[in-house]
């Protein structure tokens, strides 16, 4: 199928083209398999859709086999996913009934795998497409064929995987799995010779923690976004103080700055007994040459670090939800060109265009488009004289002030992407006026610049931005 037959069956406005990438899916699925730890301790992926679970003595904690199959379903199809899910005594015959078999049977009990896999065709045996079509040669499409000839004819005239993929399938045969290991976060802690309520000897073991942690996070490259620092009481409950940061760090002198007013104002109670410290989410950080008399990188890195520390200070005083940063939306509608998102979140970079996507003139230089540094808000309404009907205006009101236009250029057309419409959105100008655009850069006779539009469809006029 191809891209614009798939636009063309699924609804307008609902679509979302990108670049498929398998490194990005074996990662995702390999986050679900770290998920699916909550079942099993024993979890592993299967390229390039399935999970395989060891669920062998799980199900007592679930009441029951059926029960757990029914908690895990319930649980994927949360995360969005649409899921098949079969039990069985071997992983093989597992995969081949929830991939082939009968959603009504999904658990196999044990000794039945044979009836269970006689009607299933012989690509639920995971064998290449070759045997599957030399078996097919010969009238055999089923596993239940395949069960009936002797295995020495088998093995000579189709190859010993053959007998190997179907001993698996049988319980004859073992079948070993690579499970997924959860990465522990980096921890260091501290405990007391007995419960203390100096305040100063905690401040002193948080700040010899954090460089501990420091030097633990250097030799695995990464820096935290996420630190929990957790004081153990004698009889009362501990106290959990986590602070998030806007770009990974391991600057032990910046958490603390962070961590040091939170320690003061701790109720320490009957004295603290331990201290632990550690790094729930981080990520990885990347290098920075540093050279003796600095560079320009250098400048840019320290510039990046200081405003990061900057941000997370404001932030964990303020309030992560009220610090916002702009992120690019990869569109022509100028007001739609970005959003705010908050500062501690992942940055995304989907909706920058390549390098190699964008215009360039024959002296190498990047044509940008000549855009005000002032987009308002909300485009303002304007009165225009124009002396054609497609031409820049001669005379426009804004804010009860009438002004000579003296200088001009354009138009500039810009319409709303049709697939990014939703359904049955109206695309004039009257409602949201989407619709397409001519933009105009003008000056009036205070010599202010305005960047001002026409909606093709209505012919009304608006002033988006204006130069300083």
């Amino acid at each position: 199928m191809t891209l614009a037959h798939a636009r063309a069956l699924l609804p307008r406005g609902n679509v979302l083209v990108k670049l498929h990438q398998p490194h990005r899916e074996l990662l995702a699925l390999k986050a679900l398999a770290r998920w699916a730890l909550r079942f099993s301790p024993i979890v592993a992926v299967d390229p390039p859709d399935g999970v395989l679970i060891d669920i062998a003595g799980c199900e007592r904690l679930f009441h029951g086999e059926r029960q757990l199959l029914t908690a895990i379903t319930t649980a994927v199809a949360h995360l969005g996913f649409q899921n098949r899910l079969a039990s069985a005594s071997t992983f093989a015959c597992a995969w081949a009934i929830a991939r082939f078999g009968s959603p009504d049977q999904f658990i196999v009990p044990n000794a039945r795998e044979r009836k269970a896999l006689e009607p299933l065709p012989i690509a639920a045996l995971r064998v290449d497409q070759a045997t599957i079509e030399a078996l097919r040669e010969v009238g055999i499409d089923r596993i239940g064929h395949l069960l009936k000839l002797p295995r020495s004819s088998l093995g000579a005239r189709f190859g010993a995987p053959l007998l190997g993929r179907l001993d698996q399938a049988m319980g004859k045969a073992a079948e070993t799995i690579d499970p997924v290991r959860p990465i522990e976060p980096p921890m260091v802690e501290r405990i007391f010779a007995g419960p203390t309520t100096q305040l100063e000897a905690i401040q002193l073991a948080v700040r010899e923690l954090l460089e501990e942690l420091s030097e633990h996070l250097q030799q695995r490259e990464c820096g935290v976004r996420l630190l929990e620092l957790r004081f153990d009481r004698i009889d009362a409950p501990p106290i959990r103080e986590t602070i998030t940061l806007s770009r990974p760090s391991r600057d032990a002198k910046h958490l603390w700055s962070l961590l040091g007013p939170r320690v003061e104002s701790i109720n320490l109670g009957y004295g603290v007994e331990r201290v632990v410290l550690t790094a729930q989410r981080w990520a990885r950080l990347s290098h920075v040459q540093m050279k003796q008399w600095g560079s320009d990188a250098e400048a840019a890195g320290n510039v990046d670090r200081d405003v990061g520390a900057l941000v997370d200070a404001l932030a964990n005083r303020l309030g992560s939800d009220r610090i916002m940063r702009a992120e690019m939306i990869e569109t022509h509608v100028p007001e739609r060109a970005f959003r705010y998102q908050s500062v501690m979140g992942e940055r995304r970079h989907e909706g920058t265009p390549p390098e190699q996507a964008r215009p360039r003139n024959r002296h190498e230089g990047i044509i940008d488009a000549d855009r005000p540094p002032v987009l308002l808000e909300r485009p303002e309404p304007i009165t225009v004289m124009a002396l054609t009907p497609d031409g820049p205006p001669a005379q426009l009101r804004w804010r009860g002030m009438e002004q000579r236009i003296t200088a001009s250029a354009g138009p500039e057309r810009i319409a709303c992407e049709w697939w990014h419409l939703a359904p049955g959105e109206y695309t004039g100008g009257k409602k949201n006026e989407v619709g397409a655009r001519d933009y105009f850069k003008v000056q009036d006779e205070r010599g202010c610049w305005l960047w001002v539009y026409r909606v093709v469809e209505t012919g009304r006029w608006f002033v988006h931005g204006l130069w300083a």
